[in-house]
């Protein structure tokens, strides 16, 4: 005990082991750990090592200590230890790295702000945080992964709200709560407040509020009639729905044994069909092949002749080949054929295959938002050459981006079903107010394709999963997940899961999805919390600047 109180008499000891201490709290708050309130005993360490710092390197050091270790633990899975991909492994290494970085930014904003007045910097905090959330949807580096709103995917009796407000209202509640209860604390500390200052009880009034609120409105939210989530007399906006979850290792799928592969894929569709099931669903990417090239039609006809003999819909993973047969049309970096100059494009897409209809008519949604550097290097259109520089040696990579927000459309008369439905490719699911859009253009239910398969089975799959609550909620929609590996699942307006597969299993779920055309508060009118903090954090970045001038304007007079 000594000892120890020695060493925290020690600044620099103590310090780095709040720096570790405040990392893990804030890592061992996301999925799949459900210590979701950690998150506000780690932001508490991080708002005081910041403002406790006398200079910016100084604070910049602690702040990147602690949110590598964030990273870390939270991350851990994305460099597939598990696997012997060296690709994999420096580029999950890389993006700990660089995700670090990017997260500094709100961090010195608010060190900036903390040398004109601390008070103003504690409680502008939220609103930077939240601003960088909603910053870092926009541009093609995004990794909205680590927002503080997905740690509180399991507390359904919390987070109904969100249909108003979208995750990053999470995020600003949980930084709001923390800026409160770090000022209180503080106060209470160096005794300038005391337990029964008016200043102190106000404190606990807005605390006690920020917790009740949520509960009394999620729980308002159940006892409502929900019924049209899960009924409908209208028997055309009732899909029934299977998952085919066909446990494929990603590493062995591309550039093994194709004919076998597809016969693993047909034995899980024809075992689907016991459920009679509408609609079937296959995983993202499910072919290692280009589906619609003539070269491969004598595969790809397989899945069209199930799709005719049974009269079924069959919505699956493919990578596509584009062709611009008008070279002006051709993107800044899309790529040139050598042999005979066409410029093409490859694309992750999805393909909803319907019995009657040729494969020149059928829907394709082109994936839009891509993981950066794995699928696509940032920016690449603006130096096209960028694009050779990075190759990932599984799979098709060098994704183009789409363009459109595709609608698919299940219209058939002889079976009376009339719906209108979106596919989320992977990453897609975890951008907020993106796949609101597709509410907002029509989508009436939602189906998910993913591989994350490349993790293992790690935190990353079950993270990935549980995001996909949010979307539900913020957009009242029933969504049919599937992952190649797992987990695959449905998902209920309110949030509840169904008919879990469990990561690393073979099977298929069925279950009828009650489409709705409602649109909630989120959808309507977008992301409101994020785009007003977004504003402040750039207010915020600018008189960093400012202060900095002001400051150096002291000095150089004195």
């Amino acid at each position: 005990m000594k000892h120890l109180e020695i060493l925290l008499k020690n600044t620099k000891t103590r310090n780095l082991l709040l720096c570790l201490l405040g990392g893990a709290l804030l890592g061992l708050s996301f999925p799949p750990f459900k210590t979701w309130y950690f998150v506000y005993f780690g932001l508490m360490i991080l708002l005081f090592l910041i403002i406790d710092s006398s200079r910016l390197r100084q604070a910049f050091g602690r702040a990147f200590l602690l949110i590598l270790v964030f990273n870390e633990i939270s991350l851990y899975w994305i460099s597939g230890w598990h696997s012997s991909d060296t690709f994999l492994k420096i580029g999950g290494i890389v993006s700990v790295l660089v995700n670090s970085l990017f997260m500094m930014m709100p961090l010195m904003i608010t060190y900036g702000i903390s040398k004109f007045k601390k008070d103003l910097a504690i409680l502008v905090f939220p609103l930077i945080w939240v601003g960088f959330e909603y910053f870092t949807n926009q541009w093609q580096f995004a990794f909205p992964w680590l927002e503080l709103g997905n740690t509180e995917t399991y507390n359904l009796n919390r987070i109904q709200y969100i249909e108003f407000v979208g995750v990053h209202g999470i995020s600003l509640l949980i930084c709001i709560f923390t800026s409160v209860l770090y000022i209180l604390i503080n106060r209470l500390y160096l005794r300038n407040w005391f337990f029964k200052s008016p200043k102190a009880i106000c404190s606990y009034l807005i605390l006690f509020a920020l917790i009740a609120f949520p509960n009394i409105y999620s729980n308002l939210r159940h006892d409502s009639d929900n019924s049209k989530y899960f009924s409908n007399s209208d028997s055309s906006k009732v899909v029934d729905a299977c998952i085919v979850q066909t446990n494929t290792d990603p590493f062995k799928k591309w550039g093994g044994d194709q004919d076998k592969l597809l016969d693993t894929y047909l034995d899980g569709l024809n075992g689907g069909l016991k459920f009679n099931p509408d609609l079937l669903i296959l995983h993202e990417t499910a072919t290692p092949y280009y589906f619609l090239e003539d070269y491969n039609l004598l595969k790809s006809k397989r899945f069209f002749d199930f799709v005719e003999r049974n009269r079924k819909y069959l919505l699956m993973g493919i990578p596509h080949l584009q062709y611009y047969e008008d070279s002006t049309k051709a993107q800044n970096d899309s790529r040139k054929m050598s042999n005979n100059g066409r410029y093409y494009d490859t694309f992750n897409s999805a393909i909803l295959i319907e019995p009657g209809k040729h494969r020149s008519a059928l829907t394709i949604h082109k994936k839009v938002k891509l993981v950066p550097f794995s699928e696509r290097v940032p920016y690449q259109e603006k130096l096209a050459f960028l694009k050779d520089w990075i190759k990932w040696g599984v799979g098709i990579s060098g994704w183009q981006r789409g363009t459109e927000n595709t609608i698919f459309k299940l219209n058939n008369d002889s079976i009376n079903i009339h719906t209108d439905f979106a596919t989320l490719i992977c990453y897609e699911s975890v951008f907020s107010e993106f796949v609101t859009e597709f509410t907002a253009k029509g989508a009436e239910y939602f189906v998910i394709v993913t591989n994350d398969g490349w993790w293992g089975n790690t935190s990353g799959p079950e993270q990935h999963n549980q995001y996909a609550v949010l979307r539900a909620i913020e957009n009242r929609k029933w969504i049919a997940r599937c992952a190649q590996t797992g987990v695959s699942c449905f998902i209920d307006p309110l949030g509840n899961k169904y008919d879990e597969i469990p990561y690393g299993s073979t099977g298929a779920i069925d279950r009828k999805i009650i489409a709705n055309n409602e649109k909630t508060f989120y959808v309507l009118h977008g992301d409101i919390a994020g785009r007003v903090s977004f504003y402040v954090f750039m207010l915020g970045f600018a008189s960093c600047f400012v202060i900095y001038a002001y400051r150096k304007t002291l000095k150089s007079r004195a």
